[in-house]
């Protein structure tokens, strides 16, 4: 697990063939691209200022506490407002999908989105995630995510989270990295709903790893999460 802060700048979450991560403090008037090869789907979330995103012709101003998911193959350019920009970008290129053995429909346009309850990233191959809401005391069950980096924005309430260390309370404002096969329980401790953005990067099957009564990985479902 690593621990970061909304209020940090121009850090890199993560960067590994499974996705980078990073949380960048952008300009006036700063520029950023995304090429159509190679594919790989990229998410926004504007933390604050507003970036203008030019797809296809058309621009779609994107403001504080907003986001986007751009389609693998799509290729775009952000400008930064006059007030500069802070910005939290997943991107995902899904190293092990092969054509042809796709498990989800793809995106097939850009998808916005609110960093706000119920709000919920389009399910692909590359990613899923959005804003989840946990009740207190309500307390995820030990899983992993085997291949696959999970990332979470809490924004609202503490969370404890467990992992082979130990716990740590991460208050609003915390992000949490956890790699590729890193067990970890997430648990509402305050009393009021945690809201927290996250994304898992890929999509893959199984989607948990559980464990059983002994402490033997155990997984639930072979299916796909396919989202709301």
């Amino acid at each position: 697990m690593k621990l970061f802060s909304i209020d940090d700048e121009d850090v890199v979450l993560c960067d590994s063939p499974l996705g980078r991560v990073e949380l960048r403090r952008l300009g006036e008037d700063d520029t950023l691209t995304g090429a159509a090869t190679p594919p790989l789907e990229t998410v926004f979330c504007v933390v604050e200022g507003q970036l203008d995103l030019l797809v296809d012709g058309t621009v779609l101003p994107i403001g504080p506490m907003q986001g986007v998911q751009i389609p693998a193959g799509q290729a775009w350019t952000a400008t930064v407002g006059n007030r500069g920009a802070k910005l939290l970008r997943v991107d995902s290129p899904h190293p092990s999908l092969v054509a042809g053995n796709a498990l989800m429909p793809p995106l097939t346009g850009v998808h916005r989105f609110a960093v706000a309850d119920g709000q919920m990233l389009v399910y692909t191959d590359y990613v899923r995630g959005g804003v989840l809401n946990f009740a207190p005391g309500f307390v995820a069950d030990k899983h992993f995510h085997q291949d696959a980096e999970e990332i979470f924005w809490f924004f609202q309430g503490t969370c404890c989270v467990t992992v082979p260390e130990g716990a740590v309370l991460a208050p609003a404002g915390s992000i949490v990295y956890t790699a590729p096969g890193e067990w970890h329980i997430i648990e509402n401790v305050c009393d009021e709903p945690l809201l927290m953005f996250l994304t898992v990067t890929p999509n893959i099957v199984p989607s948990h790893t559980f464990f059983d009564a002994n402490g033997a990985p155990l997984v639930r479902s072979w299916a796909p999460l396919r989202g709301r």
